[in-house]
């Protein structure tokens, strides 16, 4: 259970009503969406589930399992787009074969879901309040979504990927927005989780859009959390600007600094518009000389990619 005392701002305690359901505008690119990300460096594995609705209430999911323990191809397990009812709250949340709990109160829940080739029972209690990019003073971003949140925690329970079962305890990562997400605003964002154990947990992400430099994020350590306000940002990359390593000094309100490296250890594509690249990457990191895990989630368009792809690297 999380202490709302660790917040350095109290203005950014969150209602727990937004751990569940949101009632979205009848808008075509208007939807809620629920990721939760693990990472295994020790395995060479990570994963993924991700749920949405749109607000027809039509739903689908999709979980992806990569890296080399994995092997050379990302085993990826879709849901299609099918009616749900418009009163089924994330509290209890079934989508054929994935189910989804969450308590509504930013504290526990558990996915579950079983598929002809991997099994996933994973038990997330979070650490840290949750962060809302809407209680920010600087607000969330109009083309990102009406409100957006963020949460670390540990990740508990098995993996099961044809015979073999793998049993964790370790770190791991939730998102929830909702609103409209304009994919087209974009020209750039490096947007970032990572955590040495439970007393350490960063996430910022830096958009390039509109012509301005958007931060956001927070830094919980030492038994406070403060919000990010400034990043340096580096990576070396192979290929189409598939990034290998990267480190990042992050500067917080409290005027702390946070220093992390990370080594990618897997990658994974995906395109919610075929003219659009997020590219994922989890790692093993080091966080002020803590080792930990971290996820790069880097946007770039394809066509930016593929250019570098072929003529660089620079």
């Amino acid at each position: 259970m999380f202490d709302n005392q660790v917040l350095g701002d109290q203005k950014l305690i969150l209602d727990p009503v937004h751990d569940g359901r949101h009632r979205l505008r009848a808008e075509p690119k208007a939807r809620e969406s629920i990721p939760y990300l693990l990472n295994l460096p020790e395995h060479g594995i990570a994963l993924f589930t991700y749920t949405w609705v749109n607000h027809a209430s039509e739903a689908g999911a999709v979980m992806a399992v990569f890296g080399p323990g994995v092997g050379p191809q990302p085993i990826v397990e879709p849901l299609s787009d099918r009616p749900v009812p418009a009163d089924m709250d994330f509290s209890d949340w079934r989508i054929g074969d994935f189910h989804l709990r969450q308590d509504l109160k930013f504290d526990r829940a558990q996915v579950r879901w079983k598929t002809a080739q991997v099994e996933l029972d994973l038990r997330f209690e979070a650490f840290h309040p949750p962060y809302a990019y809407g209680s920010d003073a600087r607000g969330c971003m109009p083309y990102v979504a009406d409100d957006r949140i963020e949460q670390s925690g540990r990740a508990v329970g098995t993996l099961k990927i044809g015979e073999r079962t793998i049993t964790f305890d370790t770190t791991g990562h939730r998102d929830h927005s909702w609103g409209t997400r304009d994919w087209q605003v974009f020209q750039h964002y490096k947007w970032i989780h990572a955590q040495a154990g439970i007393d350490v947990s960063v996430h910022f992400w830096v958009v390039e859009a509109l012509g301005r430099t958007e931060y956001r994020g927070y830094v919980h350590k030492e038994g406070r959390m403060a919000l990010v306000t400034d990043v340096d940002f580096s990576f070396q990359y192979t290929g189409a600007l598939d990034p290998q390593r990267w480190s990042a000094t992050v500067t917080d309100a409290d005027g702390r600094l946070t220093k992390l490296d990370a080594e990618v250890f897997a990658r994974f594509q995906l395109y919610p518009d075929p003219a659009y690249c997020l590219n994922e990457n989890a790692g093993a990191a080091v966080i002020d000389g803590k080792p930990g895990v971290a996820w790069l989630e880097i946007f770039f368009p394809e066509a930016y990619r593929r250019h570098i792809g072929e003529v660089g690297p620079y």
